[in-house]
């Protein structure tokens, strides 16, 4: 496992830095991620020479900041909490939003080719949500929930043809 700690003047810099990468983020540009260490200094490595060229056209940009900490078994379980709060906290809104998706669909609320873009897009959030937990060995009731949520989201997909 890898910590990676990203500090940005310009949030949307340091989030698509995260972006690039399958993480789980447990408070704001930190965040622990089961890729190997060379896809994560690529992705730092694009940002940075992004940043450099703004900085080169425009005479000024936003500053950044990093580190990648590779954890030891022990330094993963030390935080492990702080990782299970945060799939925790992503389960339930996915399960939220797969819920109201459910409702809207049965109720006929929107367009079907909009209510199935809606659907495809929390079911490859549910797809990165259920990796993550497996890669780093975390299983609760809230992902349980959020199996379910997408169940029943997915039979009201299947019926809208």
């Amino acid at each position: 496992m890898l910590l990676v700690l990203v500090h940005s003047t310009d949030e949307r810099l340091a989030a698509r830095i995260l972006r690039d990468i399958r993480h789980v983020e447990v408070a704001p540009g930190v965040a622990i991620t089961w890729e190997p260490e060379e896809r994560v200094d690529r992705a730092l490595g694009a940002a940075k020479r992004e940043l450099i060229e703004r900085w080169e056209s425009k005479g000024t940009g936003p500053l950044l900041e990093y580190a990648v900490l590779r954890l030891t078994d022990d330094q993963y379980n030390a935080v492990r909490h702080m990782v299970r709060r945060a799939v925790d906290a992503r389960a339930s809104a996915l399960a939220g939003g797969l819920r109201r998706l459910a409702a809207d669909m049965r109720r006929g609320r929107g367009r079907v080719q909009e209510l199935k873009a809606r659907f495809r897009r929390l079911a490859s959030a549910v797809a990165e949500l259920n990796e993550a937990a497996a890669k780093l060995d975390i299983y609760t009731s809230a992902l349980d929930e959020l199996r379910e949520a997408y169940r029943e989201a997915n039979a009201e997909y299947l019926k809208l043809g």
